[in-house]
């Protein structure tokens, strides 16, 4: 820290100081002698009463000195700093404006949304900016390295800023204006954020722009200001749609499709008219109450009767008049229709005592309550027992997405080839052993495709269930990862296979006392295909004796939820995804018999489409971060003019509607201690702001207190003394 002078000349006054001493030592009076009895008493008296004066006297002085030196001291306009003064002047300066662009900014309040409120603040700061300046427009949404740009120039950048649905972590635009600034020559170096402080637009819990502008702080020689000018709105108040989600992003034939969606409120309760639009033409209306502060759901039933292939459709909310966001009055889906999912279930028991298939058929293809009539399914199961299997003669992937083995036994070395075969076709393949089941029939040629050698059934201790989920991450477990754990440990198993793991397969669930529940092995081939190995049958029987009663599963919601994950991940339709947020790299599965040798997309702006080169070694084609909001659409072109429609929709992020403003604190941490940064709400507080940075903490405030308050203390000390000596 050092004290700097704006009138530096002026501290010379503090030499009058002396001027009490000069009138003292020129003033004194010649003492007088007079003749006076010699009293002793007096005398005595005397000499004391002379001493006192005399410290008195020296106190009044030193006051009187004190204040001729705080006088001369307060004209000068003394400031505190912890770098070299720049003076209140406009000189030569780096000046960094870096815009918060993500979509929380359209804000509007007053007229104007937020960005046009921080276009208006960086022009006012620019009028009084010196031409010979360096100027940096920093956007948000874009990484690229700015160039200086004279004070005309940057106008000019900044009324061409728009508002982007995505964009980088303002943080990492901070760091980037800051580094361009310190590099300037300028000796006046400053950066100013203009940002409405939402929480979504930061990395908060990083450390990485701490530590970036800890690296140039190091440098004395390169010092930058930090101006946050803030613009969070002064009463928050909108509605937004935050989700609007299909049942699935792929439905078959006939299967109903519900469009959820959820409706947040920030401020007061309200009514709002909600529309729903597919394929271009409105579906239905609905008049929806949300709570103050609160969220509401809606539901609605797309037609039966779609066709297959892909459907597009929006929720968007009608106008109304607590809300200052457009934005996010609508939300976009897409999803996708085709034929049923074929699937064989091979279990040797038939008739009444079909115990070993019937559970996962009705998993799969559910009957409603009373009826013998199955409820519209994704999935077009087949039945068959072991020996129409062998009968069958050969096994293919196009005919089958996944094959289940359910408690069988005898397979043959030739049955086993072909399943191996339509395995590394891309199949999927099941099996769960049971009482019906022997070790033998599961080695020799199946172990070329098995996650694990059967070694014996094994009695389960009592009490036994099923132990933790331990991949979370995979997706026979990812729809509803924090309920799974108390569900499948709530049902007994009473017998297991005892089982010895492939070195190049994954245990994805284990039982109570850690042996594997259930295994899995991908399988290289012309594609990859899976194999899913339960070491428990997926059935039960009614008769706890019964010596194929090995567990309880399947009267749990989670043997239906798994079972119904299964398929779609086996088919490899788990993870295709339609609906993106803007910025996600968009990756698209491209059916191998219509695959196109050139592909197009295009964005709801109605610009020009762009093209795609052809993958030439994979079904995925990667549209790279998609960024504008509402309906995409990809075409391919075949070689026989063939072609294929794709498609997919982007929405913003929900968290970009929720304007609530950073703390202290959260500010503090980004830009490690509250002595880096400033913080300015209106014009005023910005002038302030940029003084204490130019000049420093200006002292003369507090020297003109000092004053007041030695002029008062030297009056009544001056009183005081003088009556004692009066009285004396």
């Amino acid at each position: 820290m050092n004290i700097s002078l704006m009138h530096a000349g002026l501290a010379a006054g503090a030499a009058l100081a002396a001027i009490p001493i000069i009138l003292h030592l020129f003033m004194r009076q010649t003492p007088k002698h007079v003749i006076f009895p010699a009293l002793r008493l007096i005398r005595e008296r005397h000499k004391k009463s002379k001493k006192q004066l005399k410290i008195k006297n020296w106190l009044l002085l030193a006051a009187r000195m004190l204040l001729f030196m705080l006088m001369a001291l307060a004209l000068a306009r003394p400031s505190l700093n912890s770098e070299s003064s720049l003076g209140d002047q406009e000189v030569p300066s780096a000046r960094a404006f870096v815009f918060d662009t993500s979509m929380s900014m359209q804000y509007t309040e007053k007229g104007n949304d937020r960005l046009t409120e921080a276009k208006l603040r960086a022009n006012e700061i620019l009028k009084k900016t010196t031409d010979d300046s360096e100027i940096w427009v920093i956007d948000s949404a874009d990484p690229r390295k700015e160039q200086p740009l004279s004070p005309i120039a940057a106008r000019k950048r900044i009324d061409a800023l728009t508002l982007r649905a995505a964009y980088r972590p303002l943080n990492a635009a901070v760091v980037q204006a800051s580094q361009s600034v310190a590099e300037s020559k300028l000796l006046r170096r400053e950066v100013y954020v203009l940002t409405d402080l939402a929480g979504s637009a930061w990395e908060l819990g990083s450390t990485r722009t701490t530590e970036d502008l800890e690296k140039l702080r190091k440098d004395k020689n390169h010092k930058v200001s930090t101006y946050i000018l803030k613009l969070t709105p002064s009463d928050v108040r909108d509605v937004a749609v935050i989700s609007a989600e299909p049942t699935s992003s792929i439905v078959a034939v006939g299967e109903p499709v519900e469009i959820k969606a959820i409706l947040r409120s920030t401020g007061p309760a309200c009514e709002r008219v909600v529309d729903f639009q597919l394929d271009g033409n409105k579906r239905g209306e609905k008049v929806v109450k949300i709570p103050a502060n609160g969220e509401s759901e809606v539901t609605f039933t797309a037609p039966a009767n779609l066709s297959q292939g892909l459907h597009q459709g929006r929720i968007k909310l009608g106008t109304g008049p607590t809300d200052f966001l457009a934005f996010d009055d609508v939300r976009y889906f897409t999803f996708k229709v085709q034929p049923a999912l074929n699937v064989l279930i091979v279990a040797d028991l038939t008739g009444p005592d079909d115990y070993d298939a019937s559970y996962v058929r009705s998993a799969l293809v559910p009957s409603a309550p009373g009826a013998n009539d199955p409820i519209a399914s994704p999935y077009r199961i087949e039945r068959e027992t072991r020996r129409q299997f062998q009968e069958r003669g050969k096994l293919s992937a196009k005919d089958f997405v996944a094959v289940f083995l359910l408690n069988i036994d005898g397979l043959t070395a030739t049955e086993w080839g072909w399943l191996s075969r339509y395995v590394q076709e891309g199949g999927g393949l099941v099996i769960a052993p049971g009482d019906r089941s022997t070790a033998a029939s599961y080695s020799g040629t199946a172990s070329s495709i098995l996650p694990a050698t059967l070694e014996e059934p094994k009695q389960a201790p009592t009490g036994m269930h099923f132990g933790k989920v331990e991949a979370y991450d995979h997706p026979l477990f990812n729809s509803h990862p924090q309920l799974l754990d108390p569900e499948l440990t709530s049902w007994p198993i009473y017998r297991y296979w005892s089982v010895k793991p492939m070195g190049n397969s994954r245990t994805l669930l284990r039982f109570g006392d850690g042996s594997p529940a259930l295994i899995e092995r991908a399988v290289k081939g012309t594609k990859i295909g899976h194999v899913l190995l339960w070491t428990t049958p997926l059935s039960r029987r009614p008769n706890r004796t019964d010596p194929a009663a090995w567990n309880e599963f399947p009267y749990s919601w989670a043997f239906v939820d798994i079972i119904n994950q299964t398929i779609p991940y086996l088919a490899g339709t788990a993870s295709e995804q339609l609906n993106y947020e803007a910025g996600q790299e968009a990756i698209l599965t491209i059916d191998p018999n219509s695959k196109a040798t050139s592909y197009t997309y295009q964005g709801p702006d109605s610009k020009a489409p762009e093209r795609l080169n052809a993958p030439t070694t994979s079904d995925m084609l990667v549209i790279p971060s998609p960024q504008q909001q509402g309906q995409w659409k990809v075409e391919g072109k075949g070689p026989n003019g063939v072609d294929s429609h794709l498609g997919f929709s982007v929405n913003v992020a929900p968290a970009e509607s929720q304007v609530v403003a950073l703390k202290n604190d959260d500010l503090n941490g980004l830009f490690g201690g509250k002595d880096n940064f400033q913080v300015a709400t209106n014009a005023k507080e910005l002038v302030q702001a940029q003084k204490t940075g130019w000049i420093g903490y200006d002292l003369f405030p507090w020297l003109m207190f000092l004053i007041l308050g030695l002029v008062t203390a030297e009056n009544l000390l001056a009183n005081k003394f003088h009556r004692n000596v009066a009285t004396a």
